[in-house]
């Protein structure tokens, strides 16, 4: 049986996959027609919005003609009429002079009436390019430009830097004032929208749009086109299910913990979720070991020796030693052999900050909770052992500071592990301290 399509998949996750940015494509695919973001806890949405808006094919296209379009930067002309005796500048008026001069009965040759010509930038269309352009070259600053995805190969990085150049030098812009002291009136926004020049009709539509955006109008079209087409897709199959199967578990976990949040997925990410309450603290990672170790130096031969390990385990110790050895002398540098090095697909922790007795550690608080996962997006029964047989060594081998948290010796508190698979027929659910769920588990949740 095929296994469950990826459109399908991203379906039931569309709106958290906004706060992927890993490894991945513009949603080229179209996955998602109808989004609705307005339920969802997402950590800092104002950020991730702004980010996905410079991400809209529309804003970079404007960019790009930004250049152009500004040496037809349109402006005002103010005349005003002056009185002057004696040092003429500007243009003389000589009908409003003579006329003057026989008001005061010709007696005064030095005076003039100038006509004093004023340009003045400061319109109503130029505010509100200004006032968009500084909303675009936030996100780009900030976020974009120390992002080395693929994904953001849309923006070169020159264009970044003559926007910021251009915002900082330009002397049209610059006659204006800063951006954060222009509040758009519908005037404004009413004037731009009726010019004749794409530099302002343009602008007003992208502004209006991130305006939209910014104040979570789901329901216009053009904002949820633009988060439909600006989402960020795994270009790897498996690396979607392990999406759809992290979130799925976060939507169950916000049933029990409803202020859990979302966090921007992205290289050397901290956690995925976070909750942090006077009396618990909740942390999801996705891909990341977290606070937990789960790493085993193998062991000294002399250990092994003084507790009495049969011989063929203390051979291989010293031949491993031996390598290091021999590694040095060859290579003149170290080697290290690990006895086990894991690192699960996903991780919940629950901490407890107070007890009957009071609070405890503010900062730290108990762990009480652990939750590994390990996914594997197939529906072979072989997949399958393999994948519990990785989730056992996590659950045997992980360990807080130097303890070890599931077993006999375990601390105090639940650890269990989840398997996640795309429908491996299993005649049971659960065992040893192992639960596995399916696709349509996940879907029923979702």
């Amino acid at each position: 049986m095929a296994k469950t399509s990826t459109s399908r998949l991203s379906s039931y996750v569309t709106e958290e996959l906004i706060t992927y940015l890993g490894e991945g494509a513009l949603n080229s695919a179209q996955y998602a027609k109808t989004i609705d973001y307005s339920g969802l806890e997402i950590e800092d949405f104002d950020r991730l919005k702004k980010l996905h808006f410079v991400l809209y094919e529309d804003v970079v296209d404007y960019i790009e003609m930004l250049p152009e379009r500004l040496r037809r930067i349109k402006t005002v002309t103010n005349h005003d009429d002056a009185v002057v005796r004696g040092e003429v500048r500007g243009a003389v008026d000589w009908r409003q002079t003579v006329q003057k001069r026989a008001n005061v009965g010709y007696d005064d040759p030095t005076l003039f009436v100038v006509n004093n010509s004023e340009v003045e930038y400061d319109i109503p269309e130029n505010r509100v390019v200004k006032k968009l352009l500084a909303a675009i070259a936030e996100p780009l600053t900030e976020d974009i430009e120390a992002i080395e995805q693929e994904w953001r190969d849309m923006w070169d990085d020159r264009d970044i830097v003559n926007l910021q150049q251009t915002l900082a030098h330009n002397i049209y812009l610059d006659a204006l004032p800063s951006s954060d002291e222009i509040s758009l009136s519908s005037r404004d926004l009413t004037t731009a929208r009726r010019s004749r020049h794409r530099l302002y009709t343009e602008g007003y539509r992208l502004y209006r749009l991130y305006d939209d955006l910014m104040n979570s109008r789901f329901d216009r079209q053009e904002v949820r086109d633009l988060l439909t087409e600006t989402l960020v897709t795994p270009t790897k199959d498996y690396k979607l299910f392990e999406l759809f199967c992290v979130f799925g578990v976060i939507r169950q976990l916000q049933q029990q913990y409803s202020e859990l949040e979302l966090r921007p997925i992205k290289p050397e990410m901290e956690a995925l979720a976070w909750l942090d309450s006077p009396n618990r603290r909740v942390e999801i990672y996705y891909d990341q070991n977290g606070p937990l170790s789960f790493f085993e130096a193998y062991p000294d031969s002399d250990e092994l020796a003084k507790l009495g390990v049969p011989e063929m385990v203390q051979r291989q110790a010293e031949a491993f030693e031996a390598q290091e050895r021999a590694v040095e002398d060859f290579l003149s540098r170290g080697s290290q052999h690990t006895f086990y090095s894991g690192r699960p697909d996903f991780l919940v922790l629950v901490y407890r900050k107070e007890d009957a007795s009071g609070p405890t550690d503010e900062d730290e608080g108990e762990l009480t909770d652990v939750l590994l996962g390990e996914v594997k997006y197939t529906r072979s029964k072989a997949t399958f052992s393999r994948g519990l047989r990785e989730l056992f060594e996590y659950l045997y081998f992980v360990r807080e500071n130097d303890q070890y948290l599931f077993g006999e010796k375990a601390v105090d508190g639940e650890v269990v592990g989840i398997l996640c698979t795309d429908g491996v027929n299993t005649d049971t659910d659960t065992s040893e301290g192992v639960t596995h769920i399916t696709t349509d588990n996940i879907v029923n949740v979702l």
